[in-house]
C-alpha cells in the first residue's frame, strides 16, 4: 500500500478506528463487513488489515483477536475532520455563558470554563494562562468594588486580557475611575506597563506645580497593585476523576502528580513545545487577509509518560483552553466544546474589558 491509505484501505481504516472508539474493543473483519463495509467480504477485509498492520496502523493484541488503531492511525483519522464548530448544544451553550457571564472575577471564570469542558466531554478540561509579556495597553478600566477596593481590567495589543483587584489609601467614585481610565487609554496606548510607570514618575516631577487630583489618582492607581500584572502564568484543571475509570490507582496517582506541574502544561496547551513537532493534527483558521494561523491541535499519545492519554487544545489570546482524555475519546464531541468555550470566553471577557 501507498505511505497513506487509500480507496479500499482509507475505507476499512476509518470504519475500525470509529468502530473503536465508539466501543474501546478491538475490531475484528466479520464486524466491519457486517455493520460498516457492506458488500466488502471479511476475507477482503482481513487481508487489507495485513496491509495496514504492516504500515503500522494497526495492532493485534493477540492472534485471535481483532485489531485496534494506533496513535498513528487515529492522527490519520483526525486529519479526515473539517475544522472544529462549536458544539450545537444550545441548551449547553446558554448555560455555559450564563455561567461565565457570573462569575465576579477572572480566576472563577477560569475555574467554570474547565469545568464545563470536563463535564460536556467527561475526560479533564484544562485552562492555561500564559506568563504576562509587557506588550503594550491597547485598552484599561476600572470599576470600584469598594470604598477601598478597585478592579482593573487591561487588554494588552498582543490580545491578553488581565484582571487585578488592589485597594487604594482613599475612596474614589466610579466617575471618578472613568476618568482614570481615560487618562491611561488616552495618553499611553501602546505602551508597556514598565514604560507607563516610569512616565507617570515622570510627568510627576516635570508637573510638581500643576500637580492634580488626576495625575495623583493615576499615580496613586498604578501603584496600589491594580496595574501590578506580571505573573508566571497560570493552569487550571478540572475533571481529574474522569482518568480514575481508565488508570489503575497507582497510574492515576502518577497522573495527578504530573498534572500539577504547571510549566510543562504551560508549554503543551500554549504551544511552546519544543519536543513536539511533527506530533500534533492542527486545524487553521483565516484571520482577516492574513495567512491562516493555527487555532486548535490534537496530541494523540503524550511522550511525557502518558501514551494512553490524548490533548486538545486551542489558542486563545496569550492563552489556551484545551481538554486531556483517552487517546478514545469522544473527539469531535470534545474539539466542539473546546471551540465552543473558545468563543463564549472571546465574547463575556470582550464585552468586559469595553
Amino acid at each position: 500500500m501507498t505511505a497513506l491509505p487509500e480507496g479500499r484501505e482509507a475505507a476499512v481504516l476509518q470504519a475500525l478506528v470509529e468502530t473503536y472508539l465508539a466501543t474501546g474493543a478491538p475490531v475484528g473483519s466479520r464486524v466491519l463487513s457486517e455493520t460498516q463495509l457492506t458488500g466488502i467480504c471479511s476475507a477482503t477485509v482481513r487481508g487489507v488489515f495485513g496491509d495496514l498492520d504492516r504500515a503500522g496502523f494497526l495492532t493485534q493484541p493477540h492472534t485471535s483477536a481483532g485489531r485496534v488503531p494506533t496513535t498513528k492511525a487515529i492522527r490519520w483519522w483526525l486529519q479526515q475532520l473539517a475544522s472544529p464548530l462549536p458544539a450545537a448544544d444550545q441548551q449547553a451553550a446558554q448555560k455555559l455563558e450564563h455561567s461565565l457571564r457570573a462569575a465576579g472575577d477572572e480566576t472563577t471564570l477560569w475555574l467554570r470554563a474547565s469545568e464545563f469542558l470536563s463535564e460536556y466531554s467527561r475526560q479533564v478540561g484544562m485552562v492555561a494562562l500564559a506568563p504576562w509579556r509587557d506588550a503594550g495597553l491597547k485598552y484599561l478600566r476600572f470599576f470600584r468594588l469598594t470604598d477601598r477596593r478597585v478592579l482593573a481590567i487591561l487588554v494588552a495589543t498582543d490580545g491578553q486580557v488581565r484582571e487585578r483587584v488592589g485597594r487604594v489609601p482613599e475612596s474614589y467614585t466610579q466617575a471618578e475611575l472613568d476618568e482614570a481610565s481615560r487618562f491611561f487609554n488616552q495618553t499611553f496606548t501602546g505602551a508597556t506597563l514598565t514604560r507607563i510607570q516610569k512616565e507617570l514618575w515622570h510627568r510627576l516631577e516635570e508637573e510638581r506645580a500643576a500637580y492634580d487630583a488626576l495625575l495623583k489618582r493615576a499615580v496613586v492607581l498604578s501603584h496600589c497593585g491594580v496595574l501590578e500584572m506580571q505573573d508566571g502564568g497560570e493552569v487550571y484543571f478540572q475533571g481529574a476523576s474522569h482518568l480514575a475509570g481508565m488508570l489503575d490507582p497507582t497510574r492515576l496517582a502518577e497522573m495527578l502528580e504530573q498534572l500539577q506541574q504547571k510549566e510543562r502544561w504551560l508549554q503543551l496547551l500554549t504551544g511552546i513545545d519544543p519536543d513536539g513537532a511533527g506530533e500534533w493534527v492542527e486545524w487553521s483558521q483565516a484571520k482577516e487577509s492574513t495567512e491562516p494561523r493555527r487555532w486548535v491541535r490534537v496530541r494523540v499519545g503524550l511522550d511525557e509518560g502518558m501514551p494512553e492519554l490524548s490533548l486538545i487544545s486551542a489558542n486563545y489570546g496569550a492563552g489556551a483552553i484545551g481538554i486531556l482524555g483517552s487517546t478514545r475519546m469522544e473527539y469531535q464531541r470534545a474539539l466542539g466544546a473546546v471551540a465552543l468555550v473558545r468563543e463564549v470566553c472571546r465574547r463575556v471577557l470582550g464585552e468586559m474589558a469595553t
